[in-house]
């Protein structure tokens, strides 16, 4: 079974930050215009409209990339979130639940996020893989293009992940947390899904082929 996120709140999310981005650079040049005094304040907002938009187009690539979803497998689960992908076995799986703490900007547009605790962090790690969306488009060509220059340059280390998660642990008592737009609908009943699928064999095999109702 295989689930997909929820791509028109990706992309409302991906057009309200370009909305406001737009409304940043025009406030911004309105403010070169009449007070040329306030240097700081200018730079802030135009700096706060480009991390804007930055955010839109990586909502807006989510939306778009045609391998994203979580895939129900006998073995555990196979996270294609976009960003990353990552398996989890149903024995790594410690417990599931629901937490409305922020931890990233991919919380944005959701109310909640399921969080996962596992056995053994480093057997997930092991399978984890930073990606980009698999969009097509322009932007997403020039987006592949620019992560191919950069490659040489990015650390090929397991530590921020690592710490990354021990922090999620502390904040969240969850090492992994995928927020509920990328889910594909609430994150309680994926939680419910997922406790079926590790704990009740007979159940999970039931709901082979069905589709998680948001």
């Amino acid at each position: 079974m295989r689930i997909t996120p929820n791509q028109p709140r990706l992309r409302a999310v991906a057009l309200a930050c370009w909305a406001l981005g737009g409304w940043c650079i025009i406030y911004g040049g309105r403010l070169a215009v009449t007070r040329a005094e306030i240097t700081l304040l200018l730079i802030s907002v135009e700096l706060l409209a480009l991390l804007l938009l930055a955010i839109g187009v990586a909502f807006w690539m989510l939306s778009r990339d045609q391998r994203a979803g979580i895939v129900f497998d006998p073995k555990g689960l196979l996270l294609n979130l976009g960003h990353s992908s990552a398996f989890i076995t149903w024995e790594n799986i410690e417990r599931v639940g629901v937490t409305a703490h922020r931890t990233s900007l991919f919380d944005l547009g959701s109310r909640r996020q399921i969080g996962i605790a596992l056995c053994d962090v480093h057997k997930y790690v092991q399978t984890y893989e930073d990606r980009l969306p698999a969009a097509g488009g322009a932007l997403a060509r020039g987006m592949r293009l620019l992560d191919r220059a950069l490659g040489p340059f990015q650390r090929r280390s397991d530590r921020p992940l690592i710490t990354r998660m021990a922090h999620f642990r502390a904040k969240t008592g969850y090492d992994v947390l995928i927020p509920e737009a990328l889910l594909g609908g609430k994150a309680l009943a994926f939680a419910e899904l997922i406790d079926i699928y590790r704990l009740r064999p007979a159940e999970r095999r039931a709901l082979e082929g069905t589709a998680l109702i948001g």
